[in-house]
């Protein structure tokens, strides 16, 4: 247990039977504000879309009423939610929620409120993409080499990845070998994907690798590409990891070094990219979540990593800084920007416990109470000691062994025989029987 605790600075409580996920929370001035402050966007699997903008001068009884700027319900469960610019010829930030059978790209507008119940803000559809395959997640980034835009690439649960140029489709390519869906992510640097396997390794998957490759209609289709000329996909690296990801991470921020984080089911892995180990890290307890930040020193990397302990640890690589205690077990966790505090720490639980939070010293309200610390008196403590034992002698010298009988039964027994008993009987005929 930490002697810390996670300061709680606004926290609100999603719904009631609502499920959450990694996937369900991003930060982001989606309404493109202009101010730098970012907003908090939280999906659900029921459907139900929400946007917070927390402030200090809310922080009352209504303060959750007061700092939610938009709650809509949807028609489908919502996987994830992305903050970027999926918009051709706009440099706007929109919001990309992926159905599972749906991509939907969202515009938020907020427009300023005639009255004392300020400024209302709006969703609207952009465009949408219906899915011929079930979603597992999906990525964003400048696919290509291509600035201005992000493009989206979403990842099937039969393992194909669907590529997407803001209102148009590109392409889609089967992953080799695959069986369950992973944690997929797009790495700038190298232009590459990088995803995890069911053989427990991290593959990394150049873009224009997948967009020469042959299309395939079906899996069946791509296993078959060998045998009639087509070029197969391949992994452009390999690296076995021998457990299951959780999530995968390429920070992109200039203090931080080339460097590719995969958080296992007990292990923490740092590599380069190109595959290389750089190190790694064994944790003594189960993660949930974590989420590289820029660090202040040249060549390291800060992350967050929270755990089913209710923990919530700072590494620089794989040093411990500190550690904090949470009220809740984080499946997501975010660094937000908010007003008049920045470096806010966004931690969502997977019942819908939605915190801001930071780390520091302030002192708790509880205080220890103060231990008497006098020396202790041998003569008197020798004095009372006597005094007990005296009183022990006298109780045992008093007290019966045996306890003593009431002077009144509870209950008494009396047996009486008649004095005037009845002759003895004879069977007259049995006599007259054996006398014949």
């Amino acid at each position: 247990m930490s002697l810390f605790k996670a300061r709680d600075w606004w926290s609100a409580a999603l719904g009631e039977g609502e499920e959450f996920d990694q996937g369900c929370l991003c930060v982001g001035d989606v309404d493109n504000s202009g101010t730098g402050h970012d907003k908090i966007v939280v999906g659900s699997y029921m459907g139900m879309l929400r946007i917070f903008s927390p402030n200090a001068n809310k922080l009352s009884d209504g303060g959750m009423a007061e700092s939610q700027l938009l709650e809509v319900q949807l028609q489908n469960a919502i996987i994830q939610v992305e903050v970027g610019k999926f918009v051709s010829c706009s440099d706007l930030l929109h919001l990309a929620v992926l159905h599972p059978r749906k991509l939907s790209v969202y515009s938020v507008t907020g427009s300023s409120g005639n009255v004392e119940h300020g400024d209302q803000y709006q969703l609207k559809l952009v465009y949408e993409h219906n899915l011929q395959r079930t979603a597992c997640n999906m990525t964003y980034g400048t696919f290509g080499g291509v600035t201005g835009h992000h493009s989206l690439c979403i990842q099937s649960m039969d393992g194909m990845l669907m590529f997407f140029e803001q209102d148009s489709y590109s392409f889609g390519r089967f992953l080799p070998g695959f069986l369950l869906p992973g944690p997929l992510v797009y790495s700038p640097r190298t232009d590459s994907f990088l995803t995890v396997s069911s053989a427990r390794q991290l593959e990394g998957y150049k873009y224009e690798t997948l967009a020469v490759a042959t299309d395939a209609e079906s899996r069946q289709d791509s296993d078959l590409l060998p045998k009639t000329g087509g070029k197969r996909l391949t992994p452009d690296w390999t690296f076995v990891l021998g457990e299951q990801a959780l999530d995968i991470s390429v920070p992109s921020f200039s203090h931080s070094s080339s460097s590719i984080l995969v958080l296992g089911e007990r292990n923490l892995f740092c590599l380069r990219d190109n595959g290389q180990i750089r190190f790694m890290k064994k944790l003594e307890f189960n993660p949930s979540c974590f989420l590289p930040y820029i660090s202040v020193k040249d060549g390291t990397t800060n992350l967050l990593l929270g755990n089913h302990n209710n923990m919530l640890l700072v590494y620089q690589d794989v040093t411990l800084k500190w550690a904090a205690q949470l009220p809740l077990v984080p499946v997501a966790v975010r660094v937000a920007n908010l007003p008049e505090l920045k470096g806010v720490v966004v931690s969502l639980s997977s019942d819908g416990h939605l915190l801001c939070s930071y780390m520091g010293t302030d002192p708790s309200f509880f205080s220890t109470p103060k231990v008497d610390a006098r020396e202790a008196d041998y003569e008197q403590i020798d004095a009372e000691m006597k005094k007990l034992q005296k009183f022990i002698r006298e109780a045992t010298r008093t007290q019966d062994i045996l306890p003593k009988s009431d002077a009144v039964d509870d209950l008494s027994v009396k047996a009486t025989v008649s004095s005037c008993l009845d002759t003895p009987s004879v069977n007259t005929q049995a006599q007259m029987f054996f006398m014949n």
